[in-house]
């Protein structure tokens, strides 16, 4: 019985693939045949460059530039703002500036240690002020004391 197993043969059987007829299209339909009379249009001229699309030119108009009008001081000042163009009453920031160490440090050095020395850090007319723009919030100018 052993011997029969090891002799069983496999039938192969090879398959070949399916190939379908080939079939020829025709190149131009039925009703634009050369016997009815009809005859292709020459196709258009090549040309070895390549022919890009022209666009009309971009002209950048430049506006003239704003000359800041007015007198700039520790106040706000009516003028044009240089960024919007728009006529505007500036905003006015105060900042420490040089003044106002100046007279810290002098009055530090007189004797006046137990706190008289920083009243010009407080108070507004010894600190420079900086104009900027309501509209666009842009820095025009900067009025410094000293």
């Amino acid at each position: 019985m052993a011997s029969e197993k090891g002799l069983a043969e496999i039938p192969m059987v090879m398959y070949e693939p399916y190939r379908e007829p080939y079939m020829q299209e025709p190149s131009a339909p039925e009703y634009c045949g050369q016997e009815r009379g009809y005859e292709y249009p020459s196709p258009p001229p090549y040309s070895c460059r390549e022919t890009a699309p022209t666009e009309p030119p971009v002209y950048l108009v430049s506006q003239p530039p704003v000359i800041l009008a007015g007198i700039f001081s520790s106040k706000p000042t009516s003028t044009i703002c240089p960024s919007c163009r728009q006529h505007i009453t500036t905003q006015v920031t105060y900042r420490l500036g040089k003044l106002s160490y100046l007279l810290c440090t002098t009055l530090c050095m007189l004797g006046c240690c137990f706190g008289c020395c920083f009243v010009p850090l407080f108070v507004r007319f010894f600190k420079d002020a900086d104009h900027y723009c309501p509209c666009c919030h842009f820095h025009i100018y900067r009025y410094k004391r000293l």
